[in-house]
């Protein structure tokens, strides 16, 4: 079985997150396919962003980095949201110093999702569509986030996957669309990952998608028992992937794409 190779916002490390331009090197790079967080906008539009308001290290408006408070997200209208540029790190911050070989791209936008969904791809390019919500009150209703979402990509759920760490999304995808694909995301688990296996399976889950630390022989063997497909994210060191790719996994999520594929080539 191959281990997909899922470009974690597009591929971060090479191009500015959560953009056209890291969707399109993804592609480019042969990449299986790219994970992406969505949230609601004022208006209603499904927008691929990952924080619940603009980051400052990201985000230039007229040329300028953001200093302040940022807005929300959900505060904002798609016109105001695409408004700012989000093509290059700015290179005073941690982001860009954690983002070495992050290559700008001047002039990138907030995507729609529907518009990461019209770029050509191979029809085997999968897309993990990350339900972006919480009990933060600068997140969007998750009800209402999994139904524009589900509308969204109604005539692609033959490659997507719906994932999140808010159950409570990924819940409403399945009342809805019983059919659609859906991996219950985790944090690093405190203890064992047995009782959280049940949960997933008992919710109709088709997979987990844990923090790469928790994927181990003996969860894995779990899941695999329960009838659940499992992922890790986000593996960006060479030893983990190397481990992980031994598994035999799904899927590895990372934002070097790049270098997950030397390894898999290498077999």
């Amino acid at each position: 079985m191959k281990t997909r190779n899922i470009a974690h916002r597009g591929g971060a490390g090479l191009r500015p997150e959560n953009t056209l331009a890291a969707f399109r090197n993804a592609i480019a790079l042969g990449a299986d396919g790219a994970e992406l967080d969505v949230q609601l906008s004022a208006d209603g539009m499904v927008i691929v962003h990952h924080d619940f308001r603009l980051n400052p290290a990201l985000t230039r408006k007229d040329g300028a980095w953001l200093r302040d408070k940022t807005p929300r997200i959900k505060d904002m209208t798609l016109a105001e949201l695409q408004a700012f540029d989000l093509g290059r790190a700015d290179p005073q911050s941690d982001y860009a110093r954690e983002h070495p070989l992050m290559t700008p791209a001047d002039g990138t936008r907030i995507p729609t999702l529907a518009e990461v969904c019209a770029l050509p791809s191979p029809k085997s390019f999968t897309l993990l569509v990350e339900l972006k919500s919480s009990t933060d009150p600068a997140s969007a209703d998750p009800i209402a986030l999994a139904d524009a979402a589900l509308a969204v990509m109604q005539e692609h759920l033959d490659r997507t996957i719906f994932v999140g760490f808010d159950w409570r999304g990924l819940a409403r995808i399945k009342s809805r669309a019983p059919h659609a694909c859906c991996w219950f995301t985790t944090d690093k688990l405190p203890g064992e990952a047995e009782p959280v296996l049940d949960i997933i399976k008992a919710a109709g889950g088709d997979g987990w998608f844990p923090c790469h630390e928790d994927a181990t022989d003996l969860s894995v063997t779990g899941a695999r028992a329960r009838g659940l497909q499992v992922a890790a994210w986000t593996v960006d060191e060479p030893a983990d992937m190397k481990r992980l790719l031994g598994l035999k996994l799904d899927a590895i999520c990372t934002d070097r794409p790049d270098l997950l594929q030397t390894f898999e080539q290498r077999g």
